[in-house]
């Protein structure tokens, strides 16, 4: 299996349930508090590990408890954090996430990951291009990952940028991309257009991979438009799903298999992570994602 390197956040999230949000200047008291690692990058990196990958997580985070948990999180995850930065005059990131009736205020605050910069990236570069297959996101500074794509592209290593939070990316770094992952929503930002998705697709085959929620995932394989249907479940919490895509899709590749296949491996991955509460506690084992895609499979023979 080919060695799979993600480089991106790494956050402490808090979450304060509550009956109503606050108005400017008001108290109101909550009904439940809780604590849980976050950050795009540690969520894709611990759905890949999980999946069976072989993960090294690259990002920075300070020195103050937060790091301590989030670290040993991530030992436990089976995750090689020996590359990992510990910013001193910085705090971990982290969120503060309001949840009252099924919606949520979010705040962010980067902290240590804003430090995940180019001169970070020139100390860890010989040990990420070990590396066959490296993800990244957009919570980090654009402008490291501007500079080590082209690096990875020289080598001939796979890449996947999944462009969250969106933003527009240049053409030049566009076409170093193996493989772009942005959402139905996200697509015409990241990539400077206002045109229907299909156009969009047809302008990057094989590359441009567009998650659409409940309706599956599409990409172009070069000779048509292919829609990769979403798994039919009840859904508890969709927070993480799209994690969860992404460190399975980059399982999958890794593994070899061809970009449809690995999609639809993506597809099963987000699908069974949907069936718990929690970013990450919903994310699979192998075993259990194979236990569910050979139970749909056999429920589907079932119908014929």
């Amino acid at each position: 299996m080919k060695k799979i390197a993600v480089v991106g956040s790494l956050n402490m999230d808090y979450f304060a349930e509550t009956n109503q949000f606050p108005a400017a200047g008001e108290t109101v008291l909550g009904k439940d508090f809780f604590m849980s690692l976050g950050g795009k990058g540690a969520n894709q990196a611990i759905a890949a590990s999980r999946l069976g990958g072989r993960v090294s997580m690259y990002g920075s985070v300070g020195n103050d408890p937060n790091s301590t948990l989030i670290r040993n999180k991530m030992k436990e995850e089976q995750i090689d954090i020996s590359h990992l930065q510990i910013v001193s005059e910085s705090h971990t990131g982290v969120a503060l996430i309001e949840i009252c009736q099924s919606e949520n205020r979010i705040v962010v605050i980067p902290g240590a990951n804003l430090h995940t910069g180019i001169s970070y990236i020139n100390r860890v570069l010989d040990s990420l291009l070990e590396h066959d297959l490296v993800v990244f996101q957009l919570e980090t500074p654009l402008e490291a990952i501007e500079y080590l794509v082209p690096k990875l592209y020289e080598k001939n290593k796979q890449v996947i940028l999944n462009p969250a939070p969106a933003q527009r990316l240049s053409p030049e770094l566009i076409q170093k991309i193996t493989y772009l992952t942005p959402n139905e929503h996200e697509y015409r930002q990241v990539l400077g257009v206002d045109e229907p998705m299909e156009h969009a697709l047809l302008k990057y085959p094989n590359k441009l991979v567009i998650t659409c929620g409940q309706k599956g995932v599409i990409f172009h394989d070069g000779g048509a438009a292919l829609t990769i249907p979403a798994f039919k479940v009840e859904a508890v919490d969709t927070t993480g799903a799209g994690d969860t895509f992404c460190g399975a899709l980059a399982v999958a590749l890794s593994e070899g298999r061809p970009l449809k296949d690995s999609i639809s491996f993506g597809c099963a991955a987000a699908g069974l992570s949907v069936l718990k509460k929690g970013a990450q506690t919903g994310m699979p084992t192998r075993r259990e994602l194979d236990q569910f895609i050979k139970g749909e499979l056999s429920h589907e023979a079932g119908n014929i």
